[in-house]
């Protein structure tokens, strides 16, 4: 399964749509970003149902997982990340342990729609 796929599904047309499209930069969506969009829509899909209604939402989605996509890269690929997965760590212990914010920023609206009461 390729990367972003599960958040495609979960956010509708308008996010495969905006996945498609280049970037302001000229670049597409990185596949760490990817990844990260298939998380959030793992663990908070009515969210991200919400923000794919709108466009300007996507872009807003879009941009946060790009964000942390570049930060998860930087910390995945580095020198002792390798190390590190030499001795047995898988790349979820490395991202648990860094103590990066893995869930979507609290900056995106519909906060709390896939809370479990």
């Amino acid at each position: 399964m390729n990367a972003g796929h599960y958040a495609k599904r979960t956010g509708g047309e308008e996010l495969q749509r905006a996945l498609i499209v280049m970037r302001v930069d000229g670049m597409p969506l990185h596949r760490f970003a990817k990844l990260v969009l298939d998380r959030w829509a793992l663990d908070e899909p009515n969210r991200v149902r919400m923000l794919c209604a709108d466009p300007v939402r996507v872009e807003w989605l879009l941009d946060a997982a790009a964000d942390q996509g570049d930060l998860e890269q930087e910390l995945l690929t580095s020198l002792e990340a390798q190390h590190r997965r030499e001795w047995g760590e898988m790349d979820a212990d490395l991202l648990a342990a860094s103590g990066l914010p893995l869930g979507m920023p609290d900056s995106l609206p519909y906060q709390y729609m896939d809370e479990v009461a």
